[in-house]
């Protein structure tokens, strides 16, 4: 009799357990079947958002060449501005390698720049020349040529191994293989002539912010842990090199923060390019109260590891995101020339990635000169009729590649808020600014 009970026991006991392994991975496909389609489709959707982007683009720069008045000029040049940081900023929510997509975010950082400097020659009241409207043609080109590509990616399947990357997921928690098949790398794009921060001759200038000898890939590997939290990173692999103007080896993988990429610089383990995996969100422009919270998770965030003291400078606001421009200080002066941009997760109040490739390009321990002037004395030389709210100093780059110490006053006029720039050191009106306030963020025009 209890020999029968045991058995009866046992079986029961088995039985159970294949019910209880049937249920659990029934939920574990379920689970898996769940995570594959919100990848795919938060991942389609900003696939699309970038497609919208370029074809914006290049909507912008064909009416550019079509357009018979300054005043359309200057609007359609801003516009094109804009839309290319709205560009730059949407492709960091696409599962690609950083090496594949950096000529392509040069790309669009040099076209942005090459029409902000445009419109400031219109409002120095000067033409807009052949040579430059031949250049709008080439940029439009390319919009087009990249255009294309795109549409052809999606056609071929974008997520293609996106099956494979969930299997991944689950099996080990590292997400590795979540890759498409965006590649700008073998891109061709028009050269451009002009004197700004993004053009052709400062690509060979070697990067100020970097010190030290050349490290091997496991040096890099530990600092990229150490840099996101070494308790915090359950697995990290090798993506390979990337050897652009900055050469980096690149590194993902998985922490409690979800998948990060991670580029550090092969001279001196600096941190190139960091940025984790978002679940997206609403655009909308923050009250200035939540501003300075964003503002503050980023600085802390950097002061945590090592920067120097920052000052915010603008911001964008798109899926979820604040994207927030930080400039080094020095002496209490504002160093424009040296921005760190910080993206910060508006729900979870944490930063979700960053891009240093301006700070790495441009930081050194400057020798600034005395101000000449007082502020008293800067002061005076601004229009009585702005209502000046702040005022600080700032080394700002000019569009020559050198760099002026100014008085920068922020104020309003007309319900309107302007910077104006009052070089320190021989008193001229370096630059003046007009400041829009968008759901998308603070636009400098």
């Amino acid at each position: 009799m209890k020999e029968r009970i045991r058995k009866t026991l046992i079986l029961g006991t088995a039985g159970l357990l294949i019910v209880g392994l049937t249920a659990y991975s029934i939920v574990l496909h379920d689970q898996r079947e769940g995570y594959k389609r919100q990848v795919q489709g938060f991942y389609n959707e900003s696939f699309e958002e970038m497609m919208m982007d370029i074809n914006s683009l290049e909507s912008k720069l064909g009416k550019l060449e079509v357009a018979g008045s300054q005043n359309q000029y200057a609007v359609l040049l801003m516009d094109v501005w804009r839309q290319a940081g709205d560009t730059e900023s949407s492709i960091t929510q696409l599962p690609v390698s950083f090496v594949k997509t950096a000529s392509f975010t040069q790309f669009i950082n040099r076209m942005g720049d090459y029409c902000r400097y445009l419109s400031k020659k219109i409002a120095r009241e000067e033409d807009i020349t052949e040579e430059d409207m031949k250049q709008i043609s080439d940029l439009k080109r390319s919009c087009r040529e990249i255009s294309g590509q795109l549409d052809e990616t999606w056609r071929n399947g974008y997520l293609s191994d996106l099956d494979s990357a969930t299997d991944t997921y689950f099996n080990d928690g590292s997400g590795d293989g979540m890759t498409g098949n965006l590649d700008f790398s073998s891109q061709e794009y028009p050269q451009l002539i002009y004197d700004g921060p993004f053009s052709e001759s400062t690509e060979n200038k070697a990067p100020k912010g970097l010190t030290g000898s050349e490290i091997p890939a496991s040096k890099a590997q530990h600092m990229a842990e150490k840099f996101i939290g070494e308790d915090k990173v359950s697995n990290i692999t090798s993506t390979g090199e990337a050897n652009g103007e900055i050469p980096a080896y690149g590194f993902e993988g998985q922490a409690d923060i979800g998948a990060f990429t991670i580029y550090i610089t092969k001279q001196g383990g600096s941190v190139l390019w960091y940025m984790t995996e978002s679940d997206g969100g609403i655009s909308a422009l923050p009250t200035d109260e939540r501003y300075k919270k964003l503002v503050q998770i980023a600085q802390r965030f950097l002061k945590d590891r090592g920067y120097p003291d920052t000052e915010p400078s603008y911001a964008q606001f798109y899926g979820g995101m604040a994207v927030i421009n930080l400039a080094a200080v020095q002496d209490n002066v504002v160093l424009y020339p040296d921005l760190i941009k910080v993206w910060v997760d508006i729900a979870a109040d944490t930063v979700a990635g960053m891009d240093c490739r301006n700070y790495l390009m441009s930081h050194v321990d400057r020798d600034i000169p005395e101000a000449a002037l007082s502020e008293a004395e800067a002061r005076a030389k601004v229009n009585p009729a702005l209502k000046i709210t702040n005022v600080r100093l700032a080394l700002i780059p000019t569009e020559l590649n050198t760099e002026e110490l100014c008085w920068e006053y922020t104020g309003t006029l007309d319900e309107t808020d302007y910077i104006v720039y009052i070089n320190a050191v021989n008193g001229m009106e370096q630059d003046i600014f007009m400041i829009r306030h968008t759901n998308e963020g603070t636009l400098v025009m």
